[in-house]
């Protein structure tokens, strides 16, 4: 820490209190006006563009993205759009190895202090490139960080998070934070029965809506294909789908399934995907460019989760009116209303799991009424106008709490 101490020295930057710039009227309240908005997502690269063109609408806003991940994520439309609204800067990554870093840290770290924030919103990120900015940003700018998952996913993403130095950097960057986001109120109540965390600093706010607005096309009235989205790993559930689809196997209309992405599970049922002829597999990682096809193909999106947090599938579902069949753990429940824009199902039990999708496939009055529903909370709760609105709430709690003093920090 010392060595990057030096390094915000020779940069010229302060971490005198006194140097913040605050949004405070006289009573120690957090004015209504603009902010200016420092946003770091050197990951979640689509969820914090569209967050930054909703903020942009209001406030001035500044965006760093991690290069590798803004050319896989987003369409050439979109980052148009943002580097349109907002003053933008894109940052290679880093490893700890590389004689770089300390030059990309110090460089990150000028662009936020040469904008001036009122706030610093970061998207969790455990990597060395990343986590020694904010650390030092963090120091004078009030800070927001949204945590998309307060508890690791079971598989490769718990082992990394056991890492010495994931675990260092995830304990003081949530312990430092004036404010915590999580995507559910169900996750929220998870994160503070687990963590010594006083309720107020953290704030639930629903993960937008993804994906591509003006390529939405109603799901054909009789279609049955399925699809099985993203990072192929433990607790996507991909067993109990494919256990599922073979209960399906004598329906009238065949029920088909897309594959589409990678991951270490993949090798454990990439056997059973060869021999059965109703699946197609695109085992790769999926660019921005083949997400609206993917979703316009299919009919209902699958999510048989043995655990979860938030879903950035469910988001991109609920642009493209697609409902949704879903396991009932984490904060999926809040993403996908039973009965209104997909259905819930009991984790790990394919036979409900089943019996679901041969409802929805088998009912066209269903479907197109869980696909309105679906296009509802798109253009509704997970609106980014809304989405922007109670984030701002939290920025302007954050500022506040930083200028009494009086954010609690947890143990």
């Amino acid at each position: 820490m010392c060595f990057f101490g030096k390094v915000a020295r020779e940069a010229g930057l302060t971490t005198d209190s006194a140097m913040r710039r605050q949004v405070i009227d006289a009573n120690g309240e957090s004015k209504g006006g603009p902010m200016r908005i420092a946003l770091i997502a050197f990951h979640f690269a689509e969820y914090i563009s569209r967050l930054a063109l909703a903020l942009a609408r209001e406030h001035p806003v500044l965006l760093l993205l991690g290069v590798q991940n803004a050319e896989a994520d987003l369409l050439p439309s979109l980052r148009d759009q943002v580097s349109a609204a907002c003053e933008v800067h894109f940052i290679p990554h880093r490893r700890l190895t590389d004689l770089s870093l300390a030059l990309t840290v110090a460089r990150t770290v000028r662009m936020v202090d040469a904008f001036h924030p009122d706030v610093l919103h970061i998207q969790e990120n455990l990597d060395h490139d990343f986590f020694w900015p904010v650390w030092i940003l963090n120091r004078r700018v009030p800070t927001v960080m949204t945590m998309h998952d307060p508890v690791a996913h079971s598989g490769l993403d718990a082992d990394y998070a056991r890492r010495l130095y994931p675990r260092i950097y995830s304990k003081i960057l949530r312990r430092r934070a004036d404010r915590l986001i999580v995507h559910g109120e169900r996750i929220r109540e998870q994160f503070l029965a687990v963590n010594r965390c006083p309720a107020s600093r953290v704030q639930s706010v629903m993960h937008g809506a993804l994906g591509d607005p003006a390529a939405v096309q109603v799901p054909e009235p009789f279609g049955s294909t399925l699809l099985f989205f993203g990072r192929v790993e433990t607790y996507k559930g991909l067993g109990v789908l494919l256990d599922a689809l073979d209960l399906l196997r004598d329906e009238p209309q065949p029920v088909r399934l897309i594959i589409a992405g990678r991951g270490s599970e993949l090798q454990r049922y990439r056997d059973r995907i060869a021999y059965d002829p109703r699946i197609e597999l695109l085992d790769r990682f999926i660019n921005a460019s083949e997400v609206t096809p993917l979703f316009l193909r299919s009919t209902v999106v699958v999510l048989p989760y043995l655990d979860a947090s938030q879903s950035g599938v469910a988001a991109l579902a609920a642009s493209y009116h697609r409902p949704v069949i879903a396991s009932a753990v984490g904060g999926l429940p809040d993403m996908v209303h039973d009965g209104e824009s997909g259905i819930l199902v009991p984790p790990s039990d394919p036979v409900a799991l089943a019996a679901a999708i041969r409802r929805v496939c088998s009912d066209p009055a269903f479907l197109r009424q869980l696909a309105a529903g679906a296009g509802a909370r798109a253009t509704g709760e997970l609106s980014w106008r809304n989405i922007a609105q109670a984030t701002a709430a939290v920025y302007r709690a954050a500022i506040a709490a930083r200028a009494g003093e009086s954010a609690p920090l947890p143990s």
